[in-house]
């Protein structure tokens, strides 16, 4: 045997380590902590997406805004005295079907407003001009040439700008199911018509159902352009000389959801939309000393999240017509409120008591003027982001007449 005090018996000795227990523990620890790490990150990438996305859809909403503002910050009201003979300003608001079917009863009703309103130069100019060239293209025969040009320079002379004109703000479906929808604008000059084909033109001030065979959908939305997009939902509100809050309906002191400034018989059909309460009949049409303009309209807004984004929730079960609950796909991201609130599945409005967990439940279905429908797992649950304003209209008195 080699004694202890040989120096290769050290060498000899087998080598200190790790054992496998210990190798075991520390791996745990790393694993632990990677996934501490992972879960950080995840965390904080969620939201950071969720950020931007609701700065994204802040954005959008306060965008939409200041557009419509803009618009209905021109309506004209009528002035300090009213002499008999032509109307000179009208504000029409009704609630009509989307996509304007004629006299459907299956689709979600939304405003159509048409109003007289104050045009800035910037906007009159080229609807004065490419009137006074088609006037001049009709008396020479021709759009182009020496005679076509001399013709158009009178014209032009004789047609100076007057900063009046006509209004046409309504929303128009943007997909199959409704879901998401557009807000157009048009501009029209004073009597302006609409080209309804080669032969028929029409006014649409004078019409009383837009959407029908005299004012058809398809004219009016080649005459108009998108506004404002990815809006799920807008309402109009007016105040009248009755209303003491928004809340409710008009004849219970609340704000008017329809409107007829001329008072002229337009909205007196029980069975196709709400009746304006301060309207007169037919025999109000012509008459401008009885004409009654609301105070002040208000505008609720609800714009889509990015639908390029990943979808706020999902349905995680079919959804049938008379479900009161329904369950969501990780209802724990889902950011509507948990005390309450509306979502959009399809084309229907829901408005639920509650969420808790997975679940929306006190569902009240067929909200906002839709229809309850059944939606298939996967659906898209749409919250939005809603702006609400209110634009005073100038007005000299509420009734000319009594």
């Amino acid at each position: 045997m080699r004694p202890a005090s040989d120096p290769g018996f050290a060498r000899a000795r087998p080598q200190a380590g790790f054992t496998l227990i210990e190798l075991v523990v520390v791996m745990g620890i790393l694993a632990g902590f990677l996934t501490m790490l992972v879960r950080f990150l995840d965390t904080g990438v969620r939201l950071f997406d969720e950020g931007e996305q609701g700065q994204n859809a802040a954005d959008r909403s306060q965008s939409g805004q200041r557009l419509i503002e803009a618009q209905l910050r021109a309506l004209r009201g009528p002035g300090m005295q009213i002499e008999p003979g032509a109307v000179s300003a009208r504000l029409v608001v009704q609630m009509l079907p989307l996509g304007l079917p004629a006299r459907s009863a299956g689709e979600a009703r939304l405003p159509f407003l048409r109003a007289s309103v104050h045009l800035d130069p910037d906007i009159e100019e080229p609807l004065r001009d490419a009137k006074v060239r088609r006037d001049a293209a009709n008396d020479v025969g021709a759009d182009s040439g020496p005679g076509f040009d001399e013709r158009y320079a009178v014209l032009r002379a004789a047609e100076p700008l007057r900063g009046v004109g006509s209004l046409l703000l309504f929303a128009w479906p943007n997909d199959q199911e409704h879901a998401v929808l557009q807000l157009r604008v048009g501009h029209l000059l004073p009597d302006q018509p609409i080209l309804i084909d080669r032969e028929r033109e029409q006014d649409p001030m004078v019409v009383p159902l837009p959407g029908s065979a005299e004012l058809p959908a398809a004219a009016l939305v080649a005459a108009t352009r998108v506004l404002v997009e990815d809006v799920l939902h807008i309402e109009l509100q007016m105040w009248s000389q009755r209303t003491r809050g928004w809340a409710g309906s008009g004849q219970g002191g609340g704000a008017e959801i329809v409107w007829d400034s001329a008072r002229a018989g337009w909205l007196q059909d029980e069975a196709f939309g709400p009746v304006f309460a301060l309207d007169r009949g037919p025999e109000s049409a012509f008459d401008p000393t009885d004409d009654v303009f609301p105070h002040a309209l208000r505008v609720s807004l609800v714009v889509a999240d990015d639908e390029k984004q990943a979808a706020a929730g999902l349905l995680a079960d079919d959804l049938q017509v008379e479900d009161r609950s329904l369950r969501l796909v990780s209802g724990d991201r889902f950011p509507g409120a948990p005390d309450g609130g509306f979502v959009k599945i399809g084309g229907e409005w829901i408005r639920y008591g509650a969420r808790d967990g997975d679940w929306l439940t006190g569902l009240q279905r067929g909200v906002r003027g839709t229809k309850a429908r059944s939606h298939q797992a996967s659906a898209r649950v749409r919250t939005g982001r809603t702006a609400e304003f209110t634009i005073p209209l100038a007005h000299g008195k509420d009734d000319w007449n009594g």
